[in-house]
């Protein structure tokens, strides 16, 4: 998704691109599209409560960017776990890697049709709340 923390960084706290390079949109576009009504809520929520101070935000996001959580994943987690992504995520390729390494693991991939991007627990909760209880009632 982007090449550097400080890219990252700048466009949570500066809407700055978080890549020149990167060539295919459609996951970008998808997670900023503003078409489910569950999501338009859940976001003015948010803005009206929450109020992000970009200084402890980036320092958060700092850390996430620059953390390897490939041996904590492939050595720490040894129960059945349910994995949510989405055709338009850009994180779609390392949550195939995580059910590929966890045992047991289920992974829910949602189409676009299914708003599958970054945000589809906010964007499609019905399904997403659905398809957690399927999971936990195994």
């Amino acid at each position: 998704m982007t090449t550097s923390p400080e890219r990252m960084i700048a466009a949570f706290t500066a809407n700055a691109p978080t890549n020149s390079l990167i060539v295919d949109m459609k996951p970008i576009e998808r997670a900023m599209a503003k078409d489910s009504p569950f999501f338009v809520n859940s976001e003015s929520f948010a803005n009206e409560f929450i109020k992000n101070d970009p200084k402890y935000l980036s320092l958060v996001l700092f850390d996430h960017t620059t953390n390897d959580w490939r041996d904590v994943i492939r050595r720490k987690i040894n129960i059945p776990t349910a994995i949510f992504s989405g055709d338009y995520s850009n994180n779609l390729p390392s949550q195939l890697w995580m059910k590929s390494i966890i045992p047991d693991a289920i992974l829910y991939t949602y189409t676009k049709e299914e708003q599958g991007d970054h945000f589809l627990m906010f964007k499609n909760p019905i399904k997403f709340i659905n398809d957690l209880r399927s999971f936990l009632e195994q």
